[in-house]
């Protein structure tokens, strides 16, 4: 049985420039086949049986060789799987999309591709530079950097000679015979040039000169590739056209969760946003005892309250049966979650509970240890480690306890070591009690709201 093959374009890097479809098409993917430069938050969008292989390739060296990536294409597609191949950019351009193509169509694999947005025209866009513009560039041109293998050279004398934009992918170490040539060709040794690293992402960094002194803003600045090489009269506009928002820069580390309300109010003010992952929930099956033997049902978390209900449901019972039990709230999300479902719960522990007749739902275990204690799921920790650097970010959130043992679950020893130098943000006491002994040595309290958090961290950066 044939399977499918998606041949993904990943985006110039910051995840909300990956394709709608392609979002979903990580989300059923069975096996995901990645580049180096993808952003990894981008694998959060994947099931939680998918198989991630990385299959990344550094310059001169290569993780996986080619053959063997379209090999294991062909081979996982024959046995039903669908595979999706992750690729920076855009499969097609500049990359080994159409080869891998060729070679699935040879093998008779039902395949796609989906093209992703190319950091050559993104990239400049995020740097403030239109590729084309009416008064400057009526035409682009993107050229690889990359020596062809047969030893045939660039046509200098024609792209020297061209009117608009000059973008170079893949260029950064011939950099100096790039400006060389051009200006041996006939470019003016004044023509403006942009080096744009890192593109759209939190470590964005551009320097602008012009064909003569590119080399050594370059050095002096020190930026390597991944980087865009930009030639021509559209550099200029960079000035004018480059927003810088409130949160420029700054990287964070957030909670994966499917509405992402943290992330989109994080990255609308110009933060970088990835994600670690929550622990795997797996619901537990339990008998559920009689719900008259009770008055009061303490409620730990908002999972919990979920399952307890589907449990009902399944058992046949009305939750109106619940309308004279006090229902307890250990925390103020599960007071939020509930009183939007309109049930206006007890927070906090009263000094009246009857312990005999109080049953508590919650994980694998109990948060007051009163009464009866229900587990109605447990935990699994996920078997990646998270793929960064702590020391790449500004901070990192936690809106629960729960998040933070997820977060600390998820680290190598290494990240471990790393993490007093990590500053926090706690939603809430307890969660900064929990941050403070879990080893952070910066722990910013902020209300347990995802609106004033933001505003919180606005302010501290801000401030910093």
């Amino acid at each position: 049985m044939n399977g499918r093959v998606t041949l993904l374009g990943a985006g110039p890097g910051n995840p909300e420039l990956l394709t709608l479809i392609g979002k979903r098409r990580l989300n059923e993917a069975d096996i995901v086949l990645y580049d180096r430069l993808i952003d990894p938050s981008l694998l959060a969008f994947t099931n939680n049986e998918a198989e991630l292989i990385d299959v990344g390739k550094l310059p001169l060296h290569h993780k996986v060789k080619q053959s063997k990536i379209n090999e294991m294409l062909v081979d996982y597609a024959k046995q039903g799987k669908k595979v999706v191949r992750l690729k920076a950019g855009d499969p097609y351009v500049f990359g080994r999309g159409g080869e891998e193509a060729q070679v699935l169509q040879q093998f008779g694999v039902n395949f796609e591709v989906i093209p992703g947005i190319t950091s050559a025209i993104a990239g400049l866009a995020a740097a403030g530079i239109p590729i084309t513009h009416r008064d400057y560039a009526s035409s682009f041109h993107i050229i690889t950097g990359h020596h062809k293998k047969n030893g045939q050279q660039l046509d200098w004398e024609n792209i020297a000679h061209q009117e608009g934009t000059i973008v170079f992918l893949m260029g950064m170490a011939q950099l100096p015979k790039i400006c060389q040539q051009l200006v041996e060709h006939g470019k003016s040794s004044q023509t403006p040039v942009a080096i744009i690293q890192w593109a759209t992402q939190w470590r964005q960094k551009m320097v602008i000169g012009d064909l003569e002194n590119i080399n050594e803003l370059v050095a002096r600045h020190q930026l390597s590739s991944p980087a865009l090489i930009v030639v021509g009269q559209v550099v200029k506009l960079s000035k004018q056209l480059n927003i810088n928002k409130p949160l420029t820069g700054v990287h964070l580390l957030i909670p994966f969760s499917e509405h992402q309300r943290l992330f989109n109010s994080l990255e609308d003010l110009g933060a970088t946003a990835d994600f670690y992952q929550r622990a795997l929930i797996e619901p537990l099956e339990v008998t559920l005892p009689s719900v008259d033997e009770y008055d009061a049902i303490i409620v730990d978390d908002v999972l919990a309250y979920h399952q307890f209900i589907t449990l009902l449901i399944k058992n046949g019972i009305d939750v109106r049966q619940l309308i004279d039990k006090k229902i307890i709230a250990s925390n103020h999300r599960v007071v939020q979650a509930l009183q939007k479902t309109g049930i206006l719960v007890i927070k906090g522990m009263p000094q009246d509970i009857p312990v005999k007749r109080t049953i508590e739902i919650g994980g694998s275990k109990p948060t007051y240890n009163i009464g009866t204690f229900l587990s109605l799921y447990e935990k699994k920790k996920r078997s990646l480690v998270l793929p960064f650097d702590l020391k790449e970010f500004s901070a990192v959130i936690f809106p629960s306890t729960a998040s933070i043992n997820d977060f600390l679950a998820s680290l190598s020893k290494e990240q471990l070591s790393q993490v007093s130098m990590l500053k926090a943000f706690a939603m809430g006491k307890k969660v900064q009690q929990a941050a403070i002994q879990a080893g952070f040595g910066h722990v910013v309290i902020c209300p347990p709201d995802v609106k004033k958090t933001v505003i919180q961290v606005k302010e501290e950066f801000i401030h910093d």
